[in-house]
């Protein structure tokens, strides 16, 4: 009897080199996905791949392996992954620049099955969401994905989105970008209150429909791109509608997430550790592990960035990274609820910015020595319990 073929033996070995990989590790991923080497007739061509890196560069590696000419879906599902068509990962990684060619954590290879449903998504955009608009008037703009729907009942290929107003009923400067203000329309037949759950939540005027100063646009699936986290300045008008506004603080601290780093404090806001606050050891594109110092002993903890918020204090030094006073630098002299008051480096002026718009730096200016009375501080954890 003739024995097995090179190509299975190989498949094998390639299975189990795989298999004690994942008994080996005792990290968590978020998601679990299959992997099968198997040999088949159609082994060499092109297969897709599951790509692991760190969210602040996930839009720039997918655009990069787009103009390479690689097929790339963004998750919908877990930040900070990517699906990619290649012949193998090696030629994903010889294709990247090379200053990212190791920012990519993890290859896994995917099966058919499960690459038919990654295909399939690409037609479909989570709601609520964030879309990028790639062509028309509304090139670069970031939209809501809403399952709210037109009143013309068109279907198919189509998403509705939420967008800041770039074509007003009304005069405005070119190339403005705003809410709608309902004041400068004209009463009439064709103004007309949208109401849900016995609440006026926009209006209707002339055919089109504006929920809480936004317009609601179609757009065709194939001129959009899914976005996980926007930055705060170009969801700003989204903000200061009022609209979903627990979805969009959601989007805020994962922004704040992405700039957590090593030896930074951070607090668990679920589950049985709620509370609590560690020290960041290690920080992944969708976890991070604290360590945690409980009655004089320290344990390390497994935790989704999604549940665990940055911990600042009074006397922090920080840099703002979005809003108006993008790239001031100063130090937190009082908290209130999501609000952090920062007395600038340069002038002493004290401005107002949301707490996820911050980040820890060190200051480029010499700080007064004393800190302006009367402050509120967050006591720092006890040195045998936190």
């Amino acid at each position: 009897m003739p024995g097995p073929s090179a190509k299975h033996t190989l498949s094998t070995k390639i299975d189990e080199i795989f298999k004690s990989y994942e008994a080996r590790t005792s990290k968590p991923s978020g998601r679990h996905i299959p992997y099968r080497a198997a040999w088949s007739p159609d082994t060499i061509d092109s297969r897709m791949y599951l790509l692991n890196l760190h969210r602040s560069i996930t839009d720039y590696i997918a655009e990069y392996l787009q103009n390479k000419g690689f097929p790339v879906i963004m998750s919908p599902w877990v930040p900070g992954q990517l699906y990619v068509v290649s012949e193998s990962p090696w030629a994903i990684s010889s294709s990247l620049p090379t200053s990212h060619q190791f920012s990519v954590e993890e290859y896994f290879l995917i099966s058919d099955e499960e690459r038919a449903v990654v295909e399939h998504s690409r037609f479909q955009l989570p709601s609520p969401g964030w879309a990028r608009i790639k062509h028309g008037k509304y090139k670069n703009a970031i939209g809501y994905v809403t399952s709210l729907k037109l009143k013309d009942g068109q279907s198919g290929p189509f998403v509705s989105l939420l967008v800041a107003l770039q074509d007003f009923p009304y005069d405005m400067p070119k190339g403005s970008v705003a809410l709608l203000d309902r004041s400068r329309l004209p009463a009439g037949k064709e103004l007309s209150d949208i109401i849900i759950d016995q609440k006026v939540i926009g209006c209707s005027y002339k055919g089109e429909q504006y929920y809480m100063g936004l317009l609601l646009k179609k757009f065709h699936r194939d001129l959009l791109d899914f976005v996980t986290t926007p930055h705060p300045d170009e969801i700003r008008l989204h903000i200061q509608s009022g609209w979903d506004t627990p979805f969009v603080k959601i989007t805020q601290q994962a922004f704040s997430m992405g700039f957590l780093r090593t030896g930074n404090a951070a607090r668990v806001i679920t589950g049985e550790l709620g509370a609590e606050i560690g020290e960041v050891v290690l920080t992944d594109h969708n976890s991070v592990r604290l360590e945690f110092n409980i009655d004089g002993h320290k344990t390390q903890w497994e935790v989704w960035l999604q549940d665990v918020d940055h911990v600042f204090r009074v006397g922090d030094t920080v840099r703002v990274v979005a809003g108006i006073y993008l790239g001031l630098e100063g130090y937190i002299v009082r908290m209130s609820d999501d609000v952090f008051h920062i007395c600038q480096a340069s002038t002493n002026e004290e401005v107002e910015v949301p707490k996820y718009y911050v980040n820890r730096c060190p200051l480029k200016h010499t700080l007064h020595a004393q800190l302006p009375t009367q402050q509120f501080f967050e006591p720092p954890p006890d040195i045998d319990t936190i």
